[in-house]
């Protein structure tokens, strides 16, 4: 027997399975929420299933949901890479917008090269950075509503396409005040006494980032007094002027802070194991030609950094 379907139906049915909630999935697809709701009883009577059940605040996916999602989402993926991978893409002529997930590492040290990049390249692109939070799902990369994420990705799900663009090194930077720099080694690196009694500035701006540095320190038999805890790397510098703090920063950012500020770079007692930024997105986009052709551009300027950092080192 022929079925005869709208295929916007499955796409409501992913809205609907990722939002859980009526309103939200006819924003997200631009619908009003009548629309969506005579669309999910469509999807009930072709699946005989009620696929979502109310329950308090949010639409509960069935099992026979959680059973059709996977399916759904890989063709539906499939299906945008088709019909992505035939456009003509312009990028000094096009209109696009993209959202990046990232935290201020990006917007500091990638970001400035990127918009020099748009502004002389391709003036119709433009930009808007959000917080890359710990929840992927949270910040929309999983669902591809976010377009690109630029951090450290661990166990990242299937669905998301990881390319390690750059991998960082990490310092401690101080105020140029600081006692510490008059008893610095012959290779301008700290004691571990001075790392351990004077008290630091700590950076969270990614769980597993801040996990990793724990453990390093960890490993390597190090103890830190942490009297301020910041959520961005920006905070630092004026705390570091201002007071004698610590702080353990990627390189390039030290090296970067170090040009802005009264700061100065100061080799850690022990060497710190590097660690990767990656660039990550929905393999949706993967053949998307103005998706591609903005990763290529950010992927160009992490190569630059690196270069950059490898001659000021």
């Amino acid at each position: 027997m022929k079925l005869n379907y709208d295929l916007n139906l499955l796409r409501t049915f992913h809205a609907l399975y990722l939002e859980q909630n009526v309103t939200r999935a006819g924003e997200r697809l631009h619908l009003s929420q009548p629309s969506v709701s005579a669309a999910l009883s469509r999807l009930r009577e072709l699946f005989n299933d009620p696929l979502f059940i109310r329950d308090r605040q949010r639409m509960r996916p069935t099992e026979k949901a959680d059973h059709l999602f996977p399916t759904i989402e890989a063709a539906l993926t499939d299906l945008d890479g088709l019909i992505n991978s035939e456009r003509h893409f312009d990028h000094t002529t096009e209109s696009r917008h993209f959202e990046i997930a990232a935290n201020d590492y990006f917007e500091v040290l990638i970001l400035p090269q990127l918009a020099t990049i748009l502004r002389e390249q391709a003036p119709g692109i433009t930009i808007q950075v959000r917080r890359l939070s710990q929840d992927m799902s949270e910040a929309g990369v999983m669902s591809g509503t976010t377009d690109l994420a630029f951090g450290r990705q661990v166990d990242p799900p299937e669905n998301l396409v990881v390319r390690e663009v750059i991998t960082e090194g990490i310092d401690c930077l101080v105020g140029n005040g600081h006692p510490l720099l008059e008893r610095l080694d012959g290779e301008g690196r700290m004691s571990k006494a001075d790392f351990e009694q004077h008290a630091h500035v700590l950076v969270q701006p990614h769980t597993r980032l801040k996990s990793g540095i724990f453990k390093q320190l960890e490993g390597q038999g190090l103890k830190r007094e942490v009297a301020l805890a910041v959520t961005y790397f920006m905070a630092v510098p004026s705390l570091l002027e201002r007071s004698p703090l610590i702080a353990s920063l990627p390189t390039g950012l030290c090296q970067h802070f170090c040009r802005q500020f009264a700061v100065t770079r100061v080799a850690p007692p022990v060497a710190f194991a590097s660690f990767p930024f990656h660039l990550s997105w929905h393999r949706r986009y993967q053949k998307d030609p103005a998706h591609r052709w903005i990763r290529e551009q950010i992927i160009k300027c992490c190569q630059r950094l690196a270069e950059g950092q490898q001659v000021l080192a």
